[in-house]
């Protein structure tokens, strides 16, 4: 089951990498540090998000969170 959502995932990256690249390449092209600025607060909040998620998740589940 773990292989199968492996290769899933792997699968749907390979989908998404074209239209990405010319995303990037695009915005690369008119970037400043604003930008910059904003790009990686969008990422730290995701990341953030996500971990909160799974903390959430975890704890739903009954299994041991660390830090609590």
């Amino acid at each position: 089951m773990a292989k199968e959502k492996v290769v899933d995932v792997m699968v749907e990256a390979a989908k998404v990498s074209p239209p990405a690249f010319i995303v990037g390449k695009s915005i690369a092209e008119g970037w400043t540090i604003n930008h910059t600025v904003a790009a990686l607060t969008i990422v730290y909040l995701l990341l953030q998000i996500g971990w909160l998620l799974w903390r959430w998740r975890r704890a739903a589940l009954g299994q041991d969170v660390k830090g609590e």
